[in-house]
């Protein structure tokens, strides 16, 4: 092979190879493949079901009141029925009212830190 020849050989192999990598692919096939289907719809979505109801647990049952106390037994218990109003009223008014006062007193003064209202007018004067 002469130089000439290995020359004219290598650009026609260089130049096929270019060929082949500038002619698109798609018209070097002659029949495609056809694109994949398209994937079913999904089924229609059906209606939740409902949770199951809650169970509510049955309210406790009621008690009867207990009946009224006889005549006797009222008269028994009637002195420590007041002993115990006196013990709760009297503790309260004989201690902690007035200390209470004593301490509103001491915070907000004699009148209380209210403002008195001014006088209203005379009768015998005209208003202006």
């Amino acid at each position: 092979m002469t130089g000439a020849q290995a020359s004219l050989r290598r650009r026609s192999v260089a130049g096929a190879l270019a060929l082949l990598l500038v002619v698109p692919s798609g018209l070097l096939a002659a029949d495609p493949e056809p694109a994949p289907p398209y994937p079913p719809p999904p089924p229609p979505v059906a209606r939740p079901v409902p949770p199951p109801p809650r169970y509510y647990y049955p309210p406790p049952p009621r008690v009867a009141p207990p009946p009224p106390l006889s005549p006797v037994m009222r008269v028994i218990y009637a002195p420590f029925y007041a002993a115990g109003l006196v013990v709760r009223y009297g503790v309260y008014y004989i201690l902690v009212a007035p200390l209470e006062v004593f301490s509103r007193t001491v915070s907000y003064g004699a009148k209380g830190g209210v403002e008195a209202p001014p006088p209203p007018p005379r009768g015998g004067e005209e208003r202006r």
